[in-house]
């Protein structure tokens, strides 16, 4: 908790958001506070936020926080500056005791903050249904994603793929080999985009022939991306959260 009873330049930092209050001197009615904060948080003296009309500026500017996770962040950011501005009246005022809850308000929104950028730092991971009839290839490459983090099922041609999608949660991604038996790639590509609850799933063909060689589109009806054989498995994962979070282009 902090007071105004504090002794100068003791601080509380938060370091997940890089954000330090300090209070630098108290004497009388007024007291000095320091706070390092990000370039997204402004701070401003209130009467310079009155003038300017910055009470909203944070909220209202363009932003890369897009993510509800982001949209929290911003939202306990801007309700802690906005405390600020609330304690540095209530000081000026003079009244002390309101300008120590006030700040007890400013130190629980940046703990809150901390959180969120706790959450954000851990990795997504993501689930991924590896489909190859060669054991050996399906296997190495299971171990490859895994190393990276994802939980990986695997199947051995088309059917058990469309199988275990029938009787599981829809795994994040696909990655599916385009040559094999029984149900090859290109057909359990054409049932999974005839399905409407798996017809948005995130599937990349594997092959060592092209899109069109192998009678595959990129696209919508299609697969969302294309990996050639032999795989570069880093560039191959990079490509893969890359896509999964965002547009569908051609690899």
């Amino acid at each position: 908790m902090l007071v105004l009873s504090r002794r100068p330049d003791q601080k509380i930092v938060f370091p997940s958001i890089g954000v330090t209050i300090n209070v630098l001197k108290i004497r009388g009615g007024v007291a000095k506070i320091g706070i390092d904060a990000p370039r997204e948080l402004e701070i401003l003296r209130e009467e310079v936020a009155t003038n300017q009309g910055s009470a909203t500026s944070f909220a209202d500017r363009p932003s890369m926080l897009v993510n509800k996770s982001q949209h929290d962040l911003r939202n306990r950011l801007n309700t802690a500056r906005l405390a600020v501005y609330l304690a540095q009246l209530q000081i000026h005022q003079g009244d002390n005791a309101e300008a120590a809850k006030t700040l007890e308000t400013v130190v629980e929104g940046f703990k809150e903050a901390e959180k969120i950028m706790a959450a954000q730092r851990s990795p997504q991971k993501l689930r991924a249904l590896l489909v190859d009839d060669d054991r050996n290839e399906r296997e190495l490459l299971a171990s490859c994603l895994k190393s990276f983090g994802y939980d990986v099922e695997t199947a051995g041609d088309g059917v058990e793929a469309l199988e275990y999608l029938q009787e599981h949660q829809l795994p994040d991604v696909v990655l599916l080999d385009m040559a094999m038996p029984v149900c090859d790639g290109p057909l359990a590509v054409r049932h999974i985009r005839q399905t409407p609850w798996m017809r948005n799933l995130k599937v990349f063909g594997v092959s060592g022939a092209d899109p069109r060689e192998a009678g595959v589109a990129i696209g919508p009806e299609g697969v969302d991306g294309w990996f050639k054989k032999p795989l570069d498995p880093a560039r191959m994962i990079g490509q893969i959260r890359q896509e999964t979070f965002g547009s569908i282009t051609t690899v």
